[in-house]
């Protein structure tokens, strides 16, 4: 059996893939976004697929994820008022929580339920992507290639000042934000995660 050849697309995607940033497209720019370029063969038949794959298997990942401030908190506001709660992983004690998600692209999801007879109270409703990740989109390029759940506690002060999450989410609602930013930095190990509201 023959390796395959690549076609005129690959070859030129590889092409664009090797010109200085400035002088790409603007499409193919966005679509590497922080992604490291790693040199990908000449070979190669489906370059981008390639260069993802190379660049999620190994090293640091930064990435910031933009969503919709309205529609985070009412995500929040869900988990908040709900009287029951479902665990993450690991966990011991039911809280009021956001699940941050990647797998079908990358949302935040409220951890609460909701009362029997009112909707399945095993489901998780209130679900909001971050923009530009919605389903049918692959995060893997920003988020590194397995999928994950990290819980986000809503009422743990974020900082000395005693300020919760849920609180700021409220406060930055009701001085006009509209975005919610969500900073992750992440290797293989370890995620820290910042929050800022504009």
């Amino acid at each position: 059996m023959t390796d395959p050849t690549p076609n005129a697309e690959s070859a030129e995607t590889i092409r664009m893939l090797n010109l200085p940033t400035d002088q790409r497209p603007a499409w193919l720019n966005d679509y590497l976004g922080h992604m490291t370029n790693p040199e990908i063969p000449a070979t190669s038949t489906h370059p981008l697929l390639d260069l993802v794959m190379a660049d999620t298997a190994h090293g640091e990942k930064k990435c910031t994820l933009d969503f919709p401030l309205d529609k985070v908190l009412a995500t929040a506001e869900h988990a908040a008022s709900a009287d029951q709660h479902k665990l993450g992983y690991e966990e011991k004690e039911a809280a009021p929580r956001l699940w941050w998600v990647k797998d079908d692209g990358t949302y935040l999801m409220s951890n609460g339920k909701d009362p029997v007879g009112t909707r399945d109270a095993d489901r998780l409703p209130t679900v909001v992507h971050a923009h530009g990740w919605g389903p049918g989109t692959d995060a893997r390029s920003i988020l590194g290639g397995d999928d994950f759940r990290k819980s986000i506690d809503l009422t743990t002060p974020l900082d000395e000042d005693t300020t919760t999450l849920l609180t700021m989410l409220r406060q930055a609602a009701a001085e006009g934000a509209t975005c919610f930013l969500l900073k992750a930095t992440l290797d293989e190990q370890h995620m820290t995660l910042t929050y800022i509201t504009h």
